[in-house]
């Protein structure tokens, strides 16, 4: 990460030109004490002279300053991980207001601002009440507003628009979601098949093979996504319900998918679960929840993000292309929290806690996360 540097950077160009702190004093006009104080970091040069500072050098004032309103991958990967710890182990509102700090200080950085926005999404969930979740919610939307109307690039235009309907669906404006996400669907182009038959057409098999392997993996991960909403929507149609969920379970076994960290693979299980409650089948309901337990209880931590052997490529993929990279964008306290509570603590189960299975598999669950009561 880059910060101002002016001292350094008038030393390192001075030397450059082979010049004493006097001969560079007397060019600019200044005491050669003041040259020897900005060198020092004791103090830096009026702003009037930043130009002709500059023009000296020939270097631009940004160069000058030692400073760059751009991040690198690493830089925001690594701003990202250490407020993600804090927003665990420090007051909420202080980390929120360090976000804010950063988020001014690298506006222009525009992958910086989609990865603290989706930082404040995830962590939105810690905010005291509701008036500062809506405030959070507010400042993406209107962070993404920057980034769409200044960045030009397609893929930054993209993830923007979508982080503004998640923030406008979580404010409840769903007319506003329709609107962003354009309300109608248009027919399948083809675009990921040209795009494979391009690289074959030049004899890149490797990355026609990458390329299929991650347009294939986003596929199937929409799908099963699909699937869940589908559920959700057919509650009331218990034969529908029962062959949506089935799909389900053939789609994660088939893509082996348990061994990546996604949210539906885990979140189709609780739908069915509240999906068979209403139905009051019990059994099934547990059923539901232990192939939930039983996923969750194989998640290794540390957490990353991890492809398997079907899909070997993603990850490194996710790596190149993601600036939070193949971490978790959520911290691992939250996470073991989140799966604990989404079974142990959902209203809709409330007519399990005397149930001697369910809770078993709750035990075993806490358990094996670490969030046993002390």
């Amino acid at each position: 990460m880059k910060v101002l540097n002016i001292g350094k950077c008038i030393v390192q160009m001075r030397k450059k030109k082979g010049i004493t702190q006097e001969q560079l004093a007397d060019y600019i006009g200044v005491s050669k004490a003041s040259v020897s104080k900005w060198e020092s970091g004791l103090c830096y040069p009026d702003i009037l002279l930043l130009p002709e500072l500059a023009s000296y050098f020939n270097i631009s004032v940004d160069e000058l300053l030692g400073y760059s309103p751009q991040l690198t991958k690493k830089d925001i990967k690594k701003i990202y991980n250490k407020l993600s710890h804090e927003f665990t182990v420090k007051s909420f509102d202080e980390v929120l207001d360090k976000c804010g700090k950063l988020i001014k200080k690298y506006y222009s950085c525009f992958p910086f601002l989609l990865s603290m926005i989706q930082l404040l999404l995830n962590y939105s969930i810690l905010a005291k009440n509701m008036a500062v979740k809506k405030q959070i919610f507010q400042r993406c939307i209107m962070l993404c507003m920057r980034v769409k109307e200044e960045s030009g690039s397609i893929s930054d235009i993209k993830d923007a628009n979508t982080k503004e309907a998640i923030a406008e669906m979580a404010l409840g404006n769903s007319e506003e979601v329709i609107r962003l996400l354009g309300g109608e669907l248009a027919p399948y182009s083809g675009d990921d098949v040209i795009l494979v038959n391009a690289y074959r057409m030049q004899g890149k098999t490797d990355q026609a093979k990458l390329v299929n392997q991650i347009l294939l993996f986003n596929n199937v991960i929409n799908t099963l996504t699909l699937l869940n909403n589908y559920l959700s929507l057919n509650m009331d149609k218990p034969v529908l319900f029962e062959k949506i969920y089935f799909q389900g379970l053939q789609i994660i076994d088939s893509f082996k998918l348990k061994d990546i960290l996604t949210n539906d693979v885990f979140r189709i299980h609780i739908t069915a679960a509240q999906g068979y409650l209403s139905e009051q089948k019990k059994e099934e309901a547990v059923d539901a929840l232990e192939r939930y337990v039983d996923t969750a209880c194989k998640v290794q931590f540390p957490l990353s993000f991890k492809g398997n052997e079907y899909f070997n490529r993603v990850a490194e993929w996710f790596e190149d292309n993601n600036c939070i990279g193949t971490n978790i964008p959520v911290d691992e306290t939250t996470v073991k929290k989140n799966f604990v509570d989404t079974a142990a603590e959902n209203p809709a189960f409330a007519s399990l806690k005397g149930d001697k299975r369910y809770n078993l598999l709750i035990e075993k669950l806490k358990e094996k996360l670490g969030e046993t009561d002390k």
